[in-house]
Order: C-alpha cells, then sequence, then structure tokens
C-alpha cells in the first residue's frame, strides 16, 4: 500500500469519529443542535480529559465552564467518569434567534451547537411576575402537570403531576389488557437479572412465556407457561406509566380469575403484589393454592396490600402473580378477569 493509500486511511478511521464537529473525546449535549432554549440553561456535555473546557459565544467571549464532574455514562469511551463539564448561563442574554456556540478543550475546539433562543421582550431577567398553566395529557393520556413562573430560573417548572383516576378499575379480560394500563402485559425474570420484557409473548424471559388461548369455558384468555427445567423467579403484570391513582378502590379488593392446566411439582400455590412505582410496592402476599380444579376467582382486599406498604396514589401494576418458585418449572396457569373493584 502506497503512502497516499495509507494516509487516506488513517484519516478515513480518524473522521469516523466525528459527528456533526464533534470529535469523539468530547460532546457538546445542552443545547442539542437544532433545538430551542429559554431562561437559564447549561451549557454541558463531557470531555475525556480536558483541564480547562471553555464555551465561546456567538460575540466571541470564551467562559470557563465547571469540568471534572461526575459521568459514569463516559466509562466507555473515556476509561473514567470525571468527565462532566457545565456553565450555567441566561440564554436571553443572547437576543432572540439563532446562535452558534462553540465548545473548547484546552484551547483546541471539539463541538459546537447551533440552537435557538426565545428571549422575553421584558429584558434580560424578568422579575416580580409569577403566573401558573395546566397541561393536559402530559407526559400521558390522562395525566396532568402543573407549572409554574420560576424567577431565579426564567422560567417554568413542573410544581405538581395530577394522575389519572382509573376508571372503573379494569386490569385484563378476554386475552386483552385495559387500555389504562398503557406498557401493556409484561413480566420480570430472575433468569435476565429480573429485567423485564414487554408485549412480545415472554420471547426475552427465559423462565416464561404467555399467549393468547381460546379456552372452553371463558373464550380468550392468557395461557402463561414455565420453563421445563432452571425456571427462575419470574412474574407476570401489567403496567401503567407513570401511574394511576387507585384511592377510590381503597376499601375494595382486588379480583382475579385463574385456572391451572399444569400445576407440575408445585403443592404451594401462588404470590402475588402490585406496585407504586419502584420500590413502592405491597409487598410479597401469599394467597394459597388456587384453580387446581378449574376457574377459581381470588379477591385479595386492598386494605392487605396497603398494610403491606401500598400507595395508591401512584399504582404502577395493576397485578403481579407468579407460583411459588420453590416449585414452578413447568407449571401453566390462565388468567382471567383481572379488575380492581370499590
Amino acid at each position: 500500500m502506497g503512502l497516499k493509500a495509507i494516509t487516506a486511511a488513517v484519516l478515513s478511521i480518524a473522521t469516523a469519529g466525528f459527528s456533526a464537529g464533534i470529535l469523539a473525546e468530547g460532546k457538546l449535549e445542552t443545547p442539542k443542535d437544532g433545538t430551542t432554549i429559554s431562561g437559564k440553561a447549561l451549557f454541558s456535555g463531557w470531555h475525556c480529559d480536558a483541564s480547562l473546557v471553555e464555551i465561546e459565544l456567538p460575540s466571541g467571549t470564551k467562559l470557563k465552564a465547571a469540568s471534572g464532574t461526575q459521568r459514569g455514562d463516559t466509562n466507555a469511551v473515556c476509561g473514567d467518569s470525571d468527565n462532566g463539564f457545565g456553565l450555567l448561563f441566561n440564554m436571553s442574554e443572547l437576543g432572540s434567534g439563532e446562535h452558534t456556540v462553540k465548545a473548547y478543550a484546552d484551547g483546541v475546539e471539539f463541538a459546537e451547537s447551533t440552537f435557538t433562543v426565545v428571549a422575553m421582550s421584558e429584558g434580560n431577567f424578568l422579575t416580580g411576575k409569577s403566573a401558573t398553566a395546566t397541561i393536559s395529557d402530559f407526559p400521558s393520556s390522562g395525566h396532568t402537570v402543573t407549572v409554574a413562573w420560576e424567577q431565579t430560573l426564567q422560567n417554568f417548572v413542573i410544581t405538581e403531576e395530577i394522575l389519572p383516576t382509573a376508571g372503573a378499575g379494569g386490569v385484563l379480560d378476554d386475552g386483552e389488557v385495559n387500555a389504562q394500563w398503557n406498557n401493556g402485559i409484561g413480566a420480570f425474570d430472575e433468569a435476565i437479572g429480573y429485567g423485564t420484557c414487554f408485549n412480545d409473548g415472554g420471547e426475552g424471559c427465559p423462565s416464561l412465556s404467555w399467549a393468547v388461548v381460546d379456552d372452553e369455558d371463558r373464550g380468550p384468555v392468557f395461557e402463561v407457561t414455565y420453563a421445563d427445567a432452571d425456571a427462575g423467579v419470574a412474574a407476570l403484570f401489567t403496567e401503567a406509566s407513570p401511574g394511576l391513582d387507585m384511592s377510590a378502590f381503597a376499601s375494595g379488593t382486588v379480583n382475579f380469575d385463574v385456572k391451572v392446566i399444569n400445576a407440575g411439582e408445585n403443592t404451594t400455590g401462588w404470590i402475588m403484589k402490585v406496585d407504586c412505582v419502584y420500590p413502592c410496592t405491597s409487598g410479597d402476599q401469599v394467597i394459597g393454592t388456587a384453580g387446581g380444579s378449574g376457574w377459581e376467582t381470588v379477591q385479595v382486599p386492598v386494605s392487605q396490600l396497603v398494610d403491606g406498604g401500598l400507595d395508591l396514589t401512584k399504582i404502577s401494576t395493576g397485578l403481579v402473580i407468579w407460583p411459588d418458585p420453590a416449585a414452578n418449572e413447568s407449571f401453566t396457569y390462565r388468567i382471567d378477569n383481572v379488575y380492581w373493584s370499590e
């Protein structure tokens, strides 16, 4: 290979680490290129080995950023984690319109960002004002947030989130998950470090799988099957994000019907719980054997779950259920008619 070819190859490898003016060893993350920003905000990002990080404003002025803060997510690139930098700045000082800033590490430019500023019409720092507003269907349908003007930030901040009321309490029926459990149906599995799999029939969970089948008595229902061997602790659940206010059901029950198709070696039955955004939970509730002779209804008092630590104002799972993990190999069951009642 000739000298020109070698040089071209080296340059090709070197430039592969560049993206939109960003070097592989550093990045200006905020403001993100092409976005809109207002109020007091951070120029921030990371650089692997800079002793001095500076932000150059459109005027040419360079301002020193605080650097060396912990950024664990840069370990894979930098080999260490003390690579973060940040500079708090009142974006209104730039004026409304499009601006480009550049980031320097020890005097060498490594990134730039072009963004749009929306500045207040009453000077660069608005004082003596107050206002609140309500935003519906954010961050998801049925949820509401309240925002308020915060003078010190020159911006609006979220002061309250109102979770939706949980409708009629439906969770799962006729092989379908009620729409209010907007993340659908999933499972956690010890075999993948208690990770989760969602809406895939359990393809991502080695210990169990599920499918909609036609039951001779009920029609469409969910059937859950555990692995023949080495089934870890694993449970089926429905999930709402960020959560539902189930306070209306405080004096009611969580209800579900189960039918065991194959109990395997299990003689101790079931465990259930309800979660209220990790680590908030009702705790594991042992509910004994059920469904061994056909469809059977289980009712668990909501008060029992509250006594176990459940916060009804932010319920994230309608039901979490699993057979005793001491004997769950080949365990197969069907579940239907899951709901909360007042």
